[in-house]
């Protein structure tokens, strides 16, 4: 772009000088006129010698002057008072032209102006110059100066512009070079390192702290797996080393094939069950193809019947449950929210110490449904609490019975709850218990009614 401008400007800039130059001949004639037609006026006749010092002038800057009467007869001409002079100026000028350009194809030229004083024709003036323009010394130097300027000035703004071209192109190349080498890292399953080089341009550090961002959600997914793969084989390991230990007794004799130890051996079996039943569960909810049966139904009547489910394992712990029933229609799933409010129990019930409590809130905002169920259990870390609603994490490492299963039941509810355009979120803090707080979306149905 900058050598098409420089290359443009000049040419624009030639044709502006030739028509200055033509323009330039054109007001010189009528210059001379004037001079011509002042004299004569005065005189009332032709001095020769006023002609020739104007002619001799006007030979100086290339223009060769005839001036006839209006007889037709030539009062003074260049060629007869110095031919050779004329002859030297006209080579003069084509040399100086062709300097200028080897394709110029001018060539000498007349062109003829009446002399007129008080509308009466006194006489002619005829020029003679090499055309359709020329350029004298000056100007032919004042040119090329000016082309020479536009050629450096050309030449150096190409350089610079390369150069600048090339600064900025690598400015922008390396950061994304190394971003697409981490990408292709990232592909072969290398999360561990991290992209440290900055970049001054906007849309790359978002690139960059995005790339950072996927290299930290991949590792952590990983290690889920991992994780997943080793919880997985212990917990179906240790009911199957339970249940191997006892039928191997049973078959050498050991032990007697009495119903205490086939009890035994189907209570594993059915533990086995659960866990495959909450890996199937999960699948259920991951592949985004949750079927919803959505009903009217009292939200108070679905809470009474489950806390009757737990109040013999309230009771054995001395919790206490604070619910004031409060008759609320929602429409919704009523099997998938059991499965939720059943899950968020089961933790505040495993998770709370002996004679805790329990604090379940309902109430209607709006166009929604608000629920609260808030307990003062051992609560959950800073460090666990963003990783919480994801596939088989717990914060409890040691996998211990007690607190049991495999790190799915949150996982589930929180994909029941979006399935019905809902949010849930939790709030806790280690030591002193954790509030889940879920909203869902009330039917205009129910909205009309109320």
């Amino acid at each position: 772009m900058v050598g098409l401008t420089s290359l443009v400007t000049n040419f624009g800039l030639k044709a502006q000088f030739e028509n200055y130059v033509i323009h330039r001949q054109e007001k010189q004639t009528r210059e001379i006129i004037d001079l011509i037609k002042m004299k004569y006026e005065e005189e009332k006749a032709w001095n020769t010698g006023y002609l020739e010092i104007i002619g001799m002038n006007a030979l100086q800057n290339g223009m060769i002057l005839e001036v006839e009467d209006n007889k037709k007869q030539s009062v003074w001409s260049a060629y007869k008072h110095n031919n050779g002079l004329c002859q030297a100026m006209i080579m003069d000028m084509r040399a100086n032209m062709y300097s200028y350009s080897d394709k110029w194809n001018g060539e000498y030229q007349e062109k003829a102006y009446p002399i007129t004083i008080d509308d009466v024709q006194v006489g002619t003036l005829t020029t003679g110059y090499v055309g359709p323009y020329y350029f004298n010394d000056e100007e032919l130097i004042f040119i090329k100066a000016l082309n020479s300027l536009f050629l450096i000035t050309g030449i150096c703004s190409l350089i610079i512009a390369f150069a600048l071209g090339v600064f900025m192109s690598l400015r922008l190349s390396n950061p994304l070079n190394k971003v697409a080498k981490k990408a292709l890292s990232l592909s072969e399953g290398n999360y561990k390192e991290r992209l440290t080089d900055g970049s001054h341009t906007k849309e790359i550090e978002i690139l960059i702290e995005t790339i950072n961002e996927l290299s930290d959600a991949l590792e952590h997914k990983d290690k889920l797996q991992k994780q997943l793969t080793q919880d997985v084989a212990h917990e179906l390991r240790t009911p199957l080393t339970s249940v191997q230990g006892h039928m191997e007794a049973m078959l050498d004799g050991i032990w007697a094939m009495d119903k205490e130890r086939l009890t035994s051996c189907y209570e594993e079996i059915i533990r086995i069950k659960k866990l495959i039943g909450s890996i199937e569960d999960l699948s259920g909810v991951e592949n985004e193809n949750i079927l919803l049966h959505k009903q009217e139904f009292n939200l108070a009547k679905l809470f009474i019947r489950l806390l009757n489910n737990y109040e013999k394992n309230f009771q054995m712990k001395n919790i206490r449950v604070n619910y004031r029933p409060e008759s609320i229609m929602i429409y919704a799933d009523e099997d998938k929210m059991s499965q939720v409010f059943n899950n968020l129990l089961s933790n505040a019930l495993k998770y709370s110490e002996d004679e805790g409590e329990i604090t379940i809130q309902t109430t209607v905002e709006k166009d929604s449904v608000i629920v609260s169920l808030k307990d003062t259990g051992m609560g959950i870390s800073e460090e666990d609490l963003p990783h919480i609603f994801e596939r088989f994490y717990r914060a409890d490492k040691s996998r211990n019975r007690k607190t049991g299963g495999v790190g799915v039941g949150l996982t589930i509810s929180k994909a029941i709850i979006e399935a019905h355009e809902g949010k849930i979120t939790v709030n806790s803090k280690y030591g002193e218990g954790t509030e889940f707080v879920i909203k869902l979306p009330q039917s205009e149905d129910i909205i009309n009614k109320l």
